[in-house]
């Protein structure tokens, strides 16, 4: 065999080994990348699965491992419909566990990524209804009290602006109105007793800027006449005779008209 021959055939299968080692190449990446998809599938439960699975749990009343269900799902499929599903479903878990706080983190999470749903109505009247339920207090009979923290039931009026002004038609209206009714009123209380407070601690200033405060603000609280009347010995003792006065006249206004 010459030396052209010989080079030739050298070139020859170099080239046949260079041409397999690659195809060898391709297909252990082929293998490689069908592996790693195969053990991340794996790893990673669908959407759907674990939106069902969580579902089943809560309706089968283990609370805790629908939780844990839920969370996984919106972590490991945020941005998805089911993910911010999750959210809502968490707000419900909490609220029947009466976990307020955690059931308010979850229901405005929902509402923060999917703010045009048509269940925003209802995610609102959830919000005004734990708020309610956080001022009440005792074991056996649990009852709302004024004198507790006043925030849930500033919480309740501010979400109810929101929700008269964009759902005034929802069919939750009436439910949420009773609930403002009743906030306003225990609002009003506590604004009352601390007015009260500043009168017998003869700290008049402050005393009529918390009547002055409830006139305003709480024209349907049934004690307005008895505040406009301790507005009038405010006045009186904090040296006001002039404003004593236009406040009586107009007490006496109001009691001529209703006769």
């Amino acid at each position: 065999m010459s030396a052209v021959t010989k080079s030739r055939w050298f070139a020859i299968a170099s080239a046949v080994k260079a041409r397999y080692t690659i195809i060898l190449l391709i297909g252990l990446s082929f293998l490689l990348f069908a592996c790693s998809t195969v053990q991340d599938t794996n790893i990673r439960t669908p959407a759907r699965e674990l939106y069902n699975q969580a579902v089943i749990a809560s309706e089968d009343q283990f609370y805790t491992e629908a939780e844990e269900l839920f969370r996984k799902l919106s972590t490991e499929h945020s941005g998805t419909q089911l993910a911010t599903l999750a959210y809502l479903q968490l707000g419900e878990l909490f609220f029947k566990r009466t976990k307020w706080d955690d059931a308010e983190v979850n229901y405005r999470s929902f509402l923060i990524r999917n703010p045009n749903s048509h269940l925003t109505p209802y995610v609102i009247s959830q919000i005004i209804s734990l708020n309610y339920e956080r001022n009440r207090y005792g074991i056996f009979i649990r009852e709302r009290s004024f004198d507790r923290d006043m925030e849930p039931n500033r919480k309740i009026i501010q979400e109810y602006q929101r929700f008269y002004l964009l759902y005034r038609q929802s069919n939750y209206l009436e439910d949420v109105t009773e609930l403002l009714r009743n906030a306003s009123n225990d609002l009003a209380e506590y604004e009352f007793v601390v007015g009260e407070y500043y009168f017998s601690q003869k700290a008049y200033d402050s005393a009529i800027t918390r009547y002055l405060h409830l006139l305003k603000n709480f024209p349907k609280f049934e004690r307005r006449n008895q505040i406009a009347e301790r507005l009038i010995d405010a006045y009186e003792n904090n040296q006001q005779p002039d404003q004593a006065n236009s406040i009586r006249m107009i007490l006496e206004l109001q009691s001529s008209q209703s006769t």
